[in-house]
């Protein structure tokens, strides 16, 4: 006899979300890179992908990392000294107008996400690193 929370075996429900993981992953990647941008379909998946993550975030029951009582003091420097900078170097381009000696990070990464691929790659690590963190 089975003891614990009611509803699927610990095994199925591991399955099911690493497989409600995936699916999100390649919508995310194919909404993110192969689908046309503002485009009504594409608005459609990425809106689904979103319910789908906050509705998984959000899931009772989930497993959560333990969050540190503490950040440590080299930790969080570098994290302020990269905001600082990237804040400091977006400004500079916003202010120096669309001066080509002067781009912003986007306009460095335009040629990079011209491409479908990297694009939805790119859009499938901004989702990861986002469940790490709502992980917490």
């Amino acid at each position: 006899m089975e003891t614990g929370e009611p509803g699927l075996r610990p095994h199925r429900r591991r399955a099911l979300g690493w497989g409600l993981g995936g699916a999100v992953l390649v919508a995310a990647w194919a909404g993110g890179g192969r689908l046309p941008s503002f485009d009504g379909l594409t608005y459609a998946v990425v809106g689904v992908v979103g319910v789908v993550a906050l509705a998984a975030a959000l899931w009772p029951g989930l497993p959560r990392l333990e969050a540190p009582r503490r950040l440590s003091a080299p930790g969080w420097q570098v994290w302020v000294a990269l905001f600082t900078a990237f804040g400091v170097w977006e400004a500079w381009a916003l202010l120096a107008g669309a001066d080509p000696a002067q781009p912003t990070v986007s306009d460095l990464l335009d040629p990079v996400l011209l491409s479908p691929e990297w694009r939805g790659l790119f859009w499938v690590a901004w989702l990861v690193v986002g469940w790490g963190l709502v992980r917490r």
